[in-house]
């Protein structure tokens, strides 16, 4: 009589194996070799395309990003930026459609209407662009942080609202300078050269980019990024709009956007200008948090 013995294998134990996500160099590199390269674009209406009026004469044309994915022929492409938005709000609406998106290289630009409204919150937006970062380098994806001009150089008001927009600027820069170097961001700050503050570079309105700024911002992200000319010849810079057109637009949609501006943030500005140390002291206690 055969007698059956079982016979137990020895468990083996239970490897859990960690993929490191892939560093920013690591990603660059990989990135100038794709050939089907896919581009999202995040952020306010200096993303948006708004000023960029030399394709068709439309105030809205296709902006930076769409500029630069002409440039970088790239596969696909989506811009979810939206007019008006701040930091939080690119989290929370424009963030989840661009992880479904799966880019190789996101396209960032946010900060002015959060400069411009009452409740500026230097904490609230270093949250938001880490929160930011951090989801789209978890889909592998390169990001790309446009820092914000200096508005006395180029905006039309006092010279003391100028003085506190332009104190916030840098402050908001400077986070996002900090925030792109912790968590493995491209930061570009690009307003550095004289040039970018002459008229031509610039829409009628003063805040954004003319068809030549979009162009040289296209321009220095893709030389930031190491990356060739691939379409046969850029975008046409030259606009067909009159000076009758941009009058136009000037006093119906630019007063618009003002008159909604100017509820929020004059007020808040002669507040601000009465109690002017004390801002800077809270702009300064916060470059101590979160860091």
């Amino acid at each position: 009589m055969k007698i059956k013995t079982k016979v137990t294998q020895p468990k083996l134990p239970a490897v859990t194996i960690e993929v490191k996500p892939k560093s920013l160099n690591e990603k660059l590199i990989a990135m100038r070799h794709l050939s089907n390269l896919r581009i999202a674009a995040l952020g306010d209406s200096s993303v948006f395309g708004v000023g960029d009026t030399s394709t068709d004469g439309n105030p809205d044309g296709p902006g930076w990003v769409g500029r630069l994915t002409h440039d970088l022929a790239a596969s696909q492409y989506i811009n979810l930026s939206k007019n008006g938005a701040r930091a939080h709000t690119v989290v929370s609406t424009q963030l989840v459609s661009a992880t479904f998106f799966n880019p190789d290289l996101v396209c960032v630009c946010v900060g002015m209407n959060d400069v411009m409204r009452g409740n500026y919150s230097p904490v609230q937006i270093r949250d938001s662009i880490r929160t930011l970062i951090q989801e789209l380098n978890n889909i592998g994806a390169v990001v790309v942080l446009l820092g914000l001009p200096d508005p006395s150089k180029v905006a039309f008001a006092p010279k003391r609202v100028k003085k506190v927009l332009s104190r916030r600027v840098q402050n908001l820069n400077e986070i996002l300078a900090d925030v792109a170097g912790k968590d493995d961001a491209l930061f570009i700050a690009g307003w550095e050269q004289s040039e970018v503050y002459e008229r031509s570079f610039w829409h009628v309105d003063r805040m954004h980019p003319s068809s030549l700024g979009h162009q040289l911002i296209a321009d220095l992200i893709r030389t930031e990024l190491n990356m060739p000319l691939r379409a046969s010849n850029t975008l046409p810079t030259q606009s067909i709009r009159t000076k009758k057109d941009d009058l136009f637009w000037l006093l119906t949609s630019g007063t618009k956007w003002l008159l909604k501006r100017s509820l929020d943030l004059i007020p808040t500005l002669i507040y601000l200008i009465m109690i002017e140390g004390k801002e800077v002291r809270a702009i300064e206690a916060s470059k101590n948090l979160n860091s």
